[in-house]
């Protein structure tokens, strides 16, 4: 049996998915999570390193985890992401090339950063120059050195590292091959970073990370109706936003006022998330977006999915990794399975790394 491990480190929790891959298969044999302390780890960025690496180290222990075929996932402000236009070459000299073709493209000194691409399309200048356009990928070192020294408790050096999105990707369009092409976008809502992609034929051709999530919410309704954490955290995902239009006005009920706050929050976030999406489809020829997914424990907010999509003009749906998955004797209960669902992706998308 081919085991790989898919290592989710997100805003409130860690979390790992177990899969087995042997001849093609899909086989979802594990999934566990460990929360962390508030504060941890904010906007992708590992703030405390020690809580961290505790939590992974129970997250192994109680979970009996493999420590073969791991793949951790990374996302922050401290990796870039960007499209770049290159001279058409071989991949291997491409690959030698890389840091003097993308040093003034990104704001990262190539020396400080471990570089990666991801090719997209070749097309011709109108000098007749063939060219080749790539996602370049560049994370900080000491970023990598940091995931690497949280894994040190649990006793794995991963097999690889990757970005979280690319892992978003590969789990929601990637595991059926793509037909049309269409271009669609994924916004994965984490408790303090928003992550939007847009993909085409399951291959990522923009990122860019918001440094905004769920948090935002809870600590609106804490400051305009003086809830507790606890409070906000419960009531927010009982009360939701207005599916369309303006928030209704506040009223004398706690309620109503909070479905005005929590809306025009929804608001600041899917401005945001719109323009960025906006941005790279007005900068490729493409076509126009076909439908978005949207995941992560943000993604729970009742109808934001559907005040996001009437932004955006498309038809916006939740993601269902359980329908593309196989499950095996996995020790949770259908309901609980059901309620992972928006923290799936993640994880499962990274185990999936080494079949594609």
């Amino acid at each position: 049996m081919t085991v790989a491990v898919g290592v989710d480190i997100g805003g409130s929790a860690v979390r790992a998915a177990v899969l087995d891959t042997a001849k093609g298969r899909r086989i979802l044999r594990r999934f566990a999570d460990m929360p962390l302390p508030r504060g941890s780890v904010v906007a992708g960025e590992i703030v405390d390193e020690s809580a961290v690496a505790e939590a992974l180290s129970a997250l192994w222990k109680r979970n009996k985890l493999p420590s073969k075929g791991v793949v951790v996932g990374t996302a922050s402000q401290r990796l870039v992401v960007r499209r770049v236009d290159v001279p058409q070459m071989e991949p291997e000299e491409l690959r030698e090339a890389l840091p003097y073709q993308v040093q003034d493209s990104i704001p990262i000194a190539v020396e400080d950063a471990i570089l990666d691409h991801v090719p997209l399309e070749q097309f011709t200048t109108p000098d007749g120059e063939p060219m080749t356009s790539i996602l370049v990928i560049a994370v900080h070192r000491d970023t990598v050195d940091t995931l690497l020294r949280v894994m040190e408790p649990t006793g794995v050096t991963p097999a690889a590292i990757d970005l979280q999105a690319f892992a978003l990707v590969r789990a929601t369009f990637g595991i059926e091959p793509a037909i049309d092409n269409p271009l669609q976008a994924i916004v994965d809502i984490g408790a303090s970073l928003t992550q939007v992609i847009v993909a085409r034929g399951g291959v990522a051709e923009f990122v860019r990370l918001l440094p905004i999530g769920g948090d935002e919410f809870t600590e609106a309704l804490m400051d305009r109706l003086g809830w507790s954490r606890t409070t906000a955290e419960e009531r927010k995902r009982e009360i939701g936003v207005v599916p369309e239009g303006p928030p209704e006005p506040a009223g004398d009920d706690d309620d109503r006022k909070a479905l005005g706050v929590l809306t025009a929050q929804a608001d600041v976030l899917i401005d945001e998330i719109v323009g960025s999406i906006r941005f790279h489809v007005r900068q490729v020829d493409g076509g126009a977006l076909s439908g978005a997914v949207v995941a992560g424990n943000g993604a729970r907010l009742p109808h934001l999915a559907n005040r996001l999509g009437t932004a955006l003009g498309v038809s916006v749906r939740p993601a269902r990794i359980l329908d593309h998955i196989d499950l095996g004797r996995i020790q949770l209960t259908e309901e609980e399975l059901l309620d992972a669902q928006p923290v799936l992706p993640v994880a499962v998308g990274l185990a999936l790394w080494g079949m594609t």
